[in-house]
Protein backbone atom coordinates (compact mmCIF):
# COMPACT_ATOMS: atom_id res chain seq x y z
CA UNK A 1 0.00 0.00 0.00
CA UNK A 2 1.39 3.54 -1.09
CA UNK A 3 1.61 6.25 1.65
CA UNK A 4 -1.17 8.67 1.58
CA UNK A 5 -0.65 12.32 2.39
CA UNK A 6 -3.61 14.64 3.39
CA UNK A 7 -1.07 18.09 2.17
CA UNK A 8 -0.65 19.64 -0.64
CA UNK A 9 -4.17 21.18 -1.52
CA UNK A 10 -5.03 23.03 0.79
CA UNK A 11 -5.90 22.62 4.36
CA UNK A 12 -7.89 19.14 4.94
CA UNK A 13 -8.70 19.25 1.11
CA UNK A 14 -8.45 15.38 -0.43
CA UNK A 15 -6.80 14.39 3.38
CA UNK A 16 -5.21 10.69 3.16
CA UNK A 17 -5.91 10.82 -0.69
CA UNK A 18 -2.41 11.28 -2.42
CA UNK A 19 0.29 8.79 -2.48
CA UNK A 20 3.44 11.21 -2.13
CA UNK A 21 4.09 14.94 -0.54
CA UNK A 22 2.70 17.35 -2.48
CA UNK A 23 3.74 20.06 0.50
CA UNK A 24 6.77 21.67 -1.27
CA UNK A 25 4.81 22.56 -4.51
CA UNK A 26 2.02 23.97 -2.14
CA UNK A 27 4.71 26.05 -0.54
CA UNK A 28 5.99 27.30 -3.67
CA UNK A 29 2.54 28.90 -4.47
CA UNK A 30 1.54 30.23 -1.69
CA UNK A 31 5.43 32.18 -1.13
CA UNK A 32 5.40 33.03 -4.69
CA UNK A 33 6.79 36.38 -5.11
CA UNK A 34 4.15 37.90 -6.81
CA UNK A 35 2.01 37.23 -3.56
CA UNK A 36 5.07 37.90 -1.04
CA UNK A 37 5.30 41.30 -3.14
CA UNK A 38 1.87 41.72 -2.93
CA UNK A 39 2.00 41.51 1.45
CA UNK A 40 5.26 44.33 1.37
CA UNK A 41 3.99 46.42 -1.45
CA UNK A 42 6.44 45.79 -4.04
CA UNK A 43 3.72 43.84 -6.65
CA UNK A 44 2.73 46.64 -8.97
CA UNK A 45 -0.84 47.94 -9.24
CA UNK A 46 -0.12 46.85 -13.42
CA UNK A 47 0.78 43.31 -12.28
CA UNK A 48 -2.56 43.45 -10.24
CA UNK A 49 -4.43 45.06 -12.98
CA UNK A 50 -2.93 41.96 -15.17
CA UNK A 51 -4.02 39.69 -11.90
CA UNK A 52 -7.55 40.84 -12.39
CA UNK A 53 -8.44 40.06 -15.78
CA UNK A 54 -6.51 36.47 -15.77
CA UNK A 55 -9.24 36.19 -13.06
CA UNK A 56 -11.57 37.13 -15.30
CA UNK A 57 -10.50 34.75 -17.81
CA UNK A 58 -10.82 31.99 -15.32
CA UNK A 59 -14.35 32.99 -14.07
CA UNK A 60 -15.90 32.53 -17.09
CA UNK A 61 -14.21 29.60 -18.08
CA UNK A 62 -14.96 27.85 -14.25
CA UNK A 63 -18.82 28.68 -15.40
CA UNK A 64 -18.54 26.13 -18.27
CA UNK A 65 -15.97 24.20 -16.25
CA UNK A 66 -18.45 23.60 -12.89
CA UNK A 67 -21.33 22.97 -15.93
CA UNK A 68 -18.93 19.73 -17.35
CA UNK A 69 -18.51 19.17 -13.70
CA UNK A 70 -22.24 18.88 -12.24
CA UNK A 71 -23.27 16.80 -15.55
CA UNK A 72 -20.69 14.37 -14.33
CA UNK A 73 -20.99 14.29 -11.02
CA UNK A 74 -21.55 10.30 -9.78
CA UNK A 75 -24.78 11.50 -7.56
CA UNK A 76 -27.03 14.48 -6.11
CA UNK A 77 -24.59 14.77 -3.42
CA UNK A 78 -21.50 15.87 -5.15
CA UNK A 79 -24.07 17.81 -7.88
CA UNK A 80 -24.99 20.11 -5.12
CA UNK A 81 -21.79 20.63 -3.84
CA UNK A 82 -20.87 21.98 -7.45
CA UNK A 83 -23.93 23.73 -7.57
CA UNK A 84 -23.24 25.86 -4.49
CA UNK A 85 -19.78 26.47 -6.25
CA UNK A 86 -21.35 28.22 -9.09
CA UNK A 87 -23.89 30.34 -7.36
CA UNK A 88 -20.91 31.31 -5.49
CA UNK A 89 -19.12 32.33 -8.75
CA UNK A 90 -21.88 34.79 -9.84
CA UNK A 91 -21.07 37.06 -6.65
CA UNK A 92 -17.56 36.90 -7.36
CA UNK A 93 -17.56 38.09 -10.65
CA UNK A 94 -19.42 41.22 -9.54
CA UNK A 95 -16.56 42.21 -6.82
CA UNK A 96 -13.62 41.39 -9.04
CA UNK A 97 -14.58 43.83 -11.61
CA UNK A 98 -14.90 46.55 -8.75
CA UNK A 99 -11.72 45.47 -7.54
CA UNK A 100 -10.48 46.03 -11.46
CA UNK A 101 -11.70 49.34 -11.48
CA UNK A 102 -10.17 50.46 -8.18
CA UNK A 103 -7.11 49.49 -10.33
CA UNK A 104 -7.99 51.69 -13.37
CA UNK A 105 -9.66 49.18 -15.45
CA UNK A 106 -12.92 50.07 -17.57
CA UNK A 107 -15.72 47.49 -17.27
CA UNK A 108 -14.91 46.96 -21.08
CA UNK A 109 -11.67 45.42 -20.18
CA UNK A 110 -13.85 42.34 -18.63
CA UNK A 111 -15.97 41.58 -21.42
CA UNK A 112 -13.44 39.78 -23.63
CA UNK A 113 -10.33 39.28 -21.63
CA UNK A 114 -7.22 37.17 -23.32
CA UNK A 115 -5.41 34.89 -21.94
CA UNK A 116 -1.65 34.55 -20.57
CA UNK A 117 -0.51 31.20 -22.27
CA UNK A 118 0.12 29.61 -18.39
CA UNK A 119 -3.82 30.76 -17.27
CA UNK A 120 -4.69 29.33 -21.14
CA UNK A 121 -3.21 25.98 -20.11
CA UNK A 122 -4.31 25.97 -16.76
CA UNK A 123 -7.89 26.04 -18.35
CA UNK A 124 -7.11 23.25 -20.62
CA UNK A 125 -5.62 20.96 -17.44
CA UNK A 126 -9.06 21.38 -16.23
CA UNK A 127 -11.22 20.49 -19.32
CA UNK A 128 -8.65 17.71 -20.32
CA UNK A 129 -9.96 16.17 -17.19
CA UNK A 130 -13.55 16.64 -16.92
CA UNK A 131 -12.94 15.05 -20.60
CA UNK A 132 -10.71 12.26 -20.58
CA UNK A 133 -10.21 11.15 -16.74
CA UNK A 134 -12.24 10.30 -14.15
CA UNK A 135 -14.79 12.45 -12.07
CA UNK A 136 -12.16 12.82 -8.90
CA UNK A 137 -9.21 13.62 -10.80
CA UNK A 138 -11.37 16.39 -12.80
CA UNK A 139 -12.08 17.49 -9.27
CA UNK A 140 -8.63 17.04 -7.78
CA UNK A 141 -7.62 19.43 -10.72
CA UNK A 142 -10.05 22.14 -10.00
CA UNK A 143 -9.85 22.04 -6.41
CA UNK A 144 -6.57 21.92 -5.81
CA UNK A 145 -5.94 25.43 -7.38
CA UNK A 146 -9.10 27.16 -5.82
CA UNK A 147 -7.63 25.69 -1.99
CA UNK A 148 -4.32 27.31 -2.75
CA UNK A 149 -6.03 30.66 -3.31
CA UNK A 150 -8.69 30.35 -1.00
CA UNK A 151 -5.79 30.20 1.72
CA UNK A 152 -4.12 32.83 -0.17
CA UNK A 153 -7.14 35.15 -0.32
CA UNK A 154 -7.05 35.34 3.51
CA UNK A 155 -3.75 36.45 3.79
CA UNK A 156 -4.54 38.96 0.98
CA UNK A 157 -6.97 41.48 2.24
CA UNK A 158 -4.84 43.08 5.24
CA UNK A 159 -2.02 44.30 2.81
CA UNK A 160 -4.34 45.22 0.34
CA UNK A 161 -6.24 47.74 2.63
CA UNK A 162 -3.40 48.60 4.31
CA UNK A 163 -0.37 48.66 2.45
CA UNK A 164 -2.07 50.07 -1.00
CA UNK A 165 -4.76 51.66 0.25
CA UNK A 166 -8.24 49.90 -0.85
CA UNK A 167 -10.91 50.28 0.50
CA UNK A 168 -12.98 47.08 1.78
CA UNK A 169 -15.59 46.85 -0.67
CA UNK A 170 -12.70 47.34 -3.61
CA UNK A 171 -11.02 43.97 -2.63
CA UNK A 172 -14.34 42.35 -1.58
CA UNK A 173 -13.02 39.78 -4.45
CA UNK A 174 -10.65 38.57 -1.74
CA UNK A 175 -12.80 38.30 1.23
CA UNK A 176 -15.73 36.45 -0.55
CA UNK A 177 -13.93 33.31 -1.43
CA UNK A 178 -14.56 32.47 2.38
CA UNK A 179 -18.15 31.24 1.39
CA UNK A 180 -16.31 28.82 -0.92
CA UNK A 181 -15.20 26.63 1.99
CA UNK A 182 -18.10 24.97 2.74
CA UNK A 183 -18.42 23.52 -0.72
CA UNK A 184 -14.88 22.65 -1.03
CA UNK A 185 -15.19 20.36 2.15
CA UNK A 186 -17.94 18.81 1.17
CA UNK A 187 -16.22 17.75 -2.30
CA UNK A 188 -13.38 16.69 -0.58
CA UNK A 189 -15.45 14.33 2.03
CA UNK A 190 -17.16 12.92 -1.46
CA UNK A 191 -14.39 12.05 -2.97
CA UNK A 192 -12.87 9.40 -0.77
CA UNK A 193 -15.21 6.55 -1.79
CA UNK A 194 -14.16 7.38 -5.42
CA UNK A 195 -10.57 6.57 -4.63
CA UNK A 196 -10.29 3.42 -3.36
CA UNK A 197 -6.80 1.60 -5.15
CA UNK A 198 -3.25 2.97 -5.08
CA UNK A 199 -3.65 3.15 -8.86
CA UNK A 200 -6.47 5.69 -8.37
CA UNK A 201 -4.57 7.70 -5.97
CA UNK A 202 -1.83 7.58 -7.75
CA UNK A 203 -3.92 9.55 -11.07
CA UNK A 204 -5.32 11.82 -8.16
CA UNK A 205 -1.98 12.87 -6.77
CA UNK A 206 -0.64 13.34 -10.70
CA UNK A 207 -4.00 15.86 -11.48
CA UNK A 208 -3.09 17.40 -8.08
CA UNK A 209 0.88 17.90 -9.20
CA UNK A 210 -0.10 18.98 -12.54
CA UNK A 211 -2.49 21.89 -11.47
CA UNK A 212 0.32 23.38 -9.30
CA UNK A 213 2.94 22.94 -11.69
CA UNK A 214 0.73 25.55 -14.04
CA UNK A 215 -0.34 27.72 -11.39
CA UNK A 216 3.67 28.52 -10.59
CA UNK A 217 3.58 29.06 -14.51
CA UNK A 218 0.40 31.31 -14.40
CA UNK A 219 1.84 33.45 -11.33
CA UNK A 220 5.34 33.58 -12.74
CA UNK A 221 3.47 35.07 -16.07
CA UNK A 222 2.40 37.73 -13.93
CA UNK A 223 5.55 38.96 -13.14
CA UNK A 224 7.27 39.02 -16.49
CA UNK A 225 4.66 40.10 -18.70
CA UNK A 226 3.84 44.05 -19.72
CA UNK A 227 1.00 45.99 -18.25
CA UNK A 228 -2.41 45.36 -19.92
CA UNK A 229 -3.69 48.29 -22.28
Amino acid sequence: MSARYGIGVGTGFLSGLLTRDLSPLRRGLLEHPFWRGLETGETTRAQLAQFALQDAWLIREVHRLDGLAIAKAPNLEAADALIAKLAFKREAWGALVRFGRALGLSERAFDDPVPLPACAGLTAHFYYHLVRSSFAEAVAAIGASETIFLELCARVERPLLEVYGFTADEVAFFSVHEALEPAERALSGLLAPLVQTDAERERVTRAVELSHGFERLFYDGLLELPPPR
